[in-house]
This record gives C-alpha cells, structure tokens and sequence, in this order.
C-alpha cells in the first residue's frame, strides 16, 4: 500500500475536489483519513469532516465516515498527544483505514504550515507514515507559480519524496505551460498536471447553505438541492425590489427578515432557488404553504440580515455529497489533464 499525502500551498487550492477527481477516476482500491479535521459537520448527534464526508460518498462508502480523523481542536489534540504518541496514533489510522487498499489519500490542513503544532502538518505526516507527497497549488498563474517556488526552495521536504506538484484553478492552461512549465522544469519541480478554472465549481446549493448556517427547514425540504447562482438581499421595499433587473434573474438565494412578507411573496413567483429568512421569525402559515406549492426551499436563522449576507458572502463554496456533476466534471478534468500513471 502507498501513503500519499494530499496537501495544498493555501487554503481554497482545491485539494478535495482533487481527490474526489482521483477517487472516481484511479482504477485502484483506495482508501482515505484527515488526521486534523478543520471543517466540523454535525449531524445526526454525531461530529465529523465535511471534507471526509464528500470524499467518502465519492469512493462509494459514504456511511464510513466517522473515525476518519484523530481530532478537530488543536487545542485539545496538544495537550493530548506528545509527537511519539501522535505518530503512533497517526500509525495506527493509517494501518486500521489502509489494510487491503492500493493506496491511501491522507488529505491535509488548508495549508503546508496547518497543523505544525501537533505534528500533523503534511510534511510531519508523510515523514511518520513514510508517505509521498503530492501537493496542489491553486489560484492565479503568479500565486501558483510563486507557491511551487517556494514549495521547493524553502519548504524543508528532506526524508520524504515529492510525488509532485499540480497546479490548479489555472485560467489558461495551455499558456501556462508555455510560459512557466519549463522554469519550472528546471527547479527539479514535477508538474503532474495543470488543471483549468471552471465556474461551474464556484457554486454552491441551497443545502450546503442550510448545513453551514444550522438553518432549520420550514418548507421545501426535498428541493434543497437547487443551485445558488446569486444572491440578493431584501433590504428595500417590494416595490424598489421588482424594479431591480437582478430579482428577476433564475437562481437566486433571497436574503431578508422573515416579516418581510410582500418581498417573500414576490419572490416565490421569480426563479428563486431559496430563501432564506432571517431574525428567527416564521412568516404566515399562507406563505409557508406557497413556498411549499412552488418548490422553494424556506431555511430560518438568527441574526439580522446584514450579518447573515455577510455570512454567506464570505462561505467558501465546497463541493458536497450531492454535487454530482461537480464530481463528474472533477473526474473529467483528472482523467484528461493529469498524468496518473505516478498512481
């Protein structure tokens, strides 16, 4: 069995949806663990990785997904484990989750420094496992190249062996590697691949929405899936509303207060993926049945609706479980664009 070590030069590089790619399109028995889980899922009285959980529905064990990371508070796991009994707590995952797999991809925090202080940063497992490393670098053609550079002459990899460098999220993949493969090419750098930008990644479904905002459903539970495309905050009056091209556009998230019943009215007759409601107030049972009627998820938070934008603005749009043709579209781009043959 190999021990690969999934890790990324920042956060949002895109190192999930590059394992789920892997996982529906690598014809091997592959396993998988996240030592340090950093995005915490609750449900059903239980505490686990969201990122396990997508990657785990992809390789067709959706169900297994707890026991797949040591811990989630840093904190916590420092007063908890010295280095030899991290390392030997990490052993013991890797060998328990491993046993009869081709390989195991063992994901990383967002970042090459995450998780340095309880020896579970990617550099720190790989050396206790004796994994390989494969690490993507994600964003805008200076920033990856940047974080490849300094990925190889500052990053101490010594004891482990880079399996190789992907770059990710590249605008124009053809340019880049006629412009910046071959410098690379001579800091002893393999590049497995260079994987383009695709929008269609960006966005995100009004279920994820839910979960990241502990909303409580109060109509259109089973068409949760509907795909945000944009968002527009009820602010103004109904009238000021209807006037804006933008509310008339399909694929809208509406952001507003739940008493707010002329705009949540006009909003259920206008492409609306889902709105959300905020100040946990429930507007009339009427507009709960029409949203029912109209297929139009209703979730119900805390908070006044500035502070509920600003929350969802700054989400970062993850892939989910449901996300199946994200998952088709990863595995398309590995299967095309990388080479696999280091597998």
């Amino acid at each position: 069995m190999a021990n690969i070590v999934v890790a990324s030069t920042t956060s949002s590089a895109g190192k999930t949806g590059l394992i789920v790619g892997l996982a529906l399109t690598l014809d091997k028995k592959l396993g998988y663990i996240k030592p340090l889980g950093d995005r915490l899922l609750y449900r059903k009285k239980r505490l686990w990785d969201f990122d396990s959980a997508v990657v785990t529905a992809a390789m067709g064990n959706g169900n297994a997904v707890e026991g797949l990371s040591i811990g989630f508070d840093q904190g916590k796991l420092r007063f908890t484990y010295s280095q030899e009994q991290m390392e030997a707590r990490l052993r013991e995952l890797v060998a328990t989750v491993g046993e009869g797999r081709d390989h195991l991809l063992i994901e990383s925090g967002s970042q090459l420094r995450h998780g340095t202080s309880v020896h579970l940063n990617p550099v720190q497992i790989a050396r206790a496992v004796g994994g390989k490393l494969l690490v993507v670098a994600g964003g805008g053609d200076d920033a990856v190249v940047d974080d490849i550079m300094y990925l190889r002459r500052y990053v101490d990899t010594q004891g482990v062996e880079l399996l190789g460098v992907i770059a990710n999220k590249v605008s124009d993949p053809e340019d880049f590697e006629l412009t910046h493969l071959p410098e690379l090419l001579k800091l002893g750098v393999r590049v497995l691949g260079v994987l383009p930008y695709k929008s269609e990644l960006t966005t995100t479904s009004v279920r994820f929405l839910a979960d990241r905002l502990f909303a409580k459903v109060i109509a259109g539970e089973e068409h949760m899936d509907q795909v945000v495309r944009r968002y527009f905050v009820g602010a103004s009056s109904a009238d000021a509303v209807l006037r804006d091209p933008a509310f008339k556009e399909a694929g809208k998230l509406i952001i507003t207060s739940g008493d707010r019943s002329d705009l949540i009215l006009a909003s259920l007759v206008s492409s609306t993926a889902g709105i959300v409601l905020t100040n946990n107030i429930l507007p009339p049972s009427n507009i709960v049945a029409k949203a029912q009627e109209n297929h139009v998820p209703l979730l119900m938070v805390p908070g006044d609706t500035f502070a509920v934008a600003k929350l969802i603005d700054d989400m970062e749009p993850l892939i989910t479980s449901a996300d199946t043709e994200k998952h088709r579209l990863l595995a398309e781009m590995v299967a095309e664009r990388l080479d696999l043959s280091v597998f």
